[in-house]
């Protein structure tokens, strides 16, 4: 799974027009008092205009440090504002010059005729509206994440977001069968439609946000390729998509999807210690690790998750450096600024990382192609050799049982044999070249 050196996205250079991210509020802590950061960091996360030295908790020298600092970085503007003593009115720079106040006609050339009043100012866009959710679960879980997920989400920027959270039971043999696949795939399309018809009679009009975790990004992927081939009104839309443990391929054509006007934006969450991912295209066809590197090209905004594993993006017993649950960091630092910020803010978003070098897929025989042919007759005959020792009612067919078991099992060796040998060639020829 050697990738090179994976190319990160550190912090743009501060703007008036977006809010500085996690990593550069950390940054920052790091230099100055961490109370007043934390106080001001919750001041810009309310996305107030300006900001006073009163605003934050005295000594006002340390506010002021601060807020100059901001400034230097380029995120707010220092301005000066000008109030005539006697009346209060307001006074621009070239009224502030003159001799006399304009609206009082009182002079204004001894000590105290003019208060001068520093502010710190930006220009932010309107917040994102999130108008609903959906959070569609992976094959081996019943999807205990979507409730915690749930709660974290029930208010954005002070708005009751509904989520609806899509269960298809637990599906571990099944999802090697491509019929199974796309059993699942169009039940979860007939969901979301009745869903889509349910949201708009109770008012929300717009298009939801999903967020998908592990086989339900597969199901995800292929169900917005099927619906290009729907005619325009009859296609399912979304706002921006969540993507976590993510089995997609990476050079999943994802332009195509934008372009078709079926999703806005998309984030890949991905954790650098996935190591179920790089075994989906193994087990299921027109999959990849996606999950474990991130997407090629520039449609999909790919965060890292340095030493997190398939679903420790959901853990909220796994406590990180801060304190905070990686749940609790997932949401705050990425999830939710991702769902709300407007789009020129997204570029900001902490811990991006897109792989240099493309993705190459193993030779096509083991792509998910001759597994499920060994691995199913496998289980079946596991399943009948117990129920035979059991029940006596099989026994005379145990012989066979054990030979198709034997020979399947040898036909799983020799497909993880390949692949290792495939995997290990690769490391060494990234190593070497």
């Amino acid at each position: 799974m050697n990738m090179g050196n994976p190319r990160v996205f550190p912090q743009t250079k501060g703007s008036v027009d977006r809010l500085p991210m996690a990593d550069y509020w950390r940054d920052v802590a790091r230099r100055l008092p961490k109370a007043p950061v934390a106080q001001l960091r919750e001041l810009f996360d309310l996305r107030l205009g300006e900001f006073r030295t009163s605003d934050l908790h005295p000594p006002e020298a340390e506010a002021l440090a601060l807020l100059e600092q901001i400034a230097a970085d380029g995120w707010i503007e220092r301005v000066e504002r000008f109030r005539c003593a006697r009346q209060g009115d307001t006074l621009t720079p070239e009224e502030a010059a003159g001799v006399d106040c304009p609206y009082c006609r009182a002079g204004l050339n001894n000590p105290g005729d003019l208060i001068t009043e520093i502010v710190f100012t930006h220009q932010l866009p309107p917040v994102r509206a999130v108008n609903w959710v959906v959070a569609v679960h992976g094959m081996n879980t019943s999807g205990a994440w979507q409730e915690a997920f749930s709660w974290k989400i029930s208010t954005t920027w002070g708005q009751s977001v509904p989520v609806a959270i899509y269960k298809y039971g637990i599906v571990i043999a099944g999802v090697i069968m491509a019929w199974r696949r796309r059993k699942i795939q169009r039940g979860l399309r007939v969901k979301l439609a009745v869903l889509k018809q349910e949201a708009r009679k109770r008012g929300f009009n717009g298009k939801p946000d999903l967020i998908a975790h592990s086989f339900g990004t597969w199901l995800i992927g292929h169900l917005l390729q099927d619906e290009l081939k729907r005619e325009q009104g009859d296609r399912l839309q979304f706002g921006r998509l969540i993507l976590t443990g993510c089995i997609l391929r990476p050079d999943f054509d994802w332009a195509r999807i934008k372009n078709g006007g079926l999703v806005d934006d998309v984030m890949n969450h991905y954790g650098t210690a996935d190591n179920v991912v790089p075994c989906a295209q193994a087990t299921i066809w027109d999959s990849g690790p996606s999950g474990r590197r991130g997407f090629d090209g520039t449609e999909v905004i790919n965060v890292r998750a340095i030493g997190m594993g398939h679903s420790d993006l959901f853990s909220i017993d796994r406590l990180l450096a801060d304190g905070r649950s990686a749940l609790e960091t997932s949401y705050w630092d990425h999830w939710r600024p991702f769902l709300t910020l407007p789009q020129v803010e997204l570029i900001n978003l902490p811990e991006r990382c897109d792989p240099v070098t493309p993705w190459r897929p193993f030779v096509w025989i083991l792509r998910g192609t001759i597994f499920p042919l060994v691995a199913l007759p496998l289980v079946i005959a596991l399943i009948a050799e117990f129920a035979a020792i059991a029940g006596r009612v099989l026994w005379p067919w145990m012989a066979v049982f054990s030979a198709i078991a034997r020979v399947s099992f040898a036909g799983l060796t020799v497909i993880s044999a390949l692949i290792g040998v495939t995997l290990l060639f690769r490391a060494l020829r990234s190593a070497l070249f």
